[in-house]
């Protein structure tokens, strides 16, 4: 995992922010879900998960994952 794509979620977080796939996916980061994992685990984050539903473009119910730092929502 790249130090960078890891830092720019751990600053997004404490920055108050609201991080999903598809805002890690624009910033090159397709792993999110690991990140979060390695934030939890390995440096003591408090990282909120909320699912989410939606329509995608195609019409169809779809999920996704919303991620903050708990204390930090904005």
């Amino acid at each position: 995992m790249d130090a960078t794509q890891l830092s720019i979620i751990k600053q997004k977080l404490e920055d108050g922010e609201r991080v999903t796939s598809m805002e890690a996916f624009d910033l090159g980061i397709t792993r999110l879900s690991a990140i979060i994992h390695v934030l939890r685990h390995h440096h003591g984050m408090n990282i909120l998960t909320n699912m989410c539903t939606t329509i995608n473009r195609y019409g169809h119910v779809t999920n996704y994952a919303e991620y903050a730092l708990v204390g930090k929502g904005k």
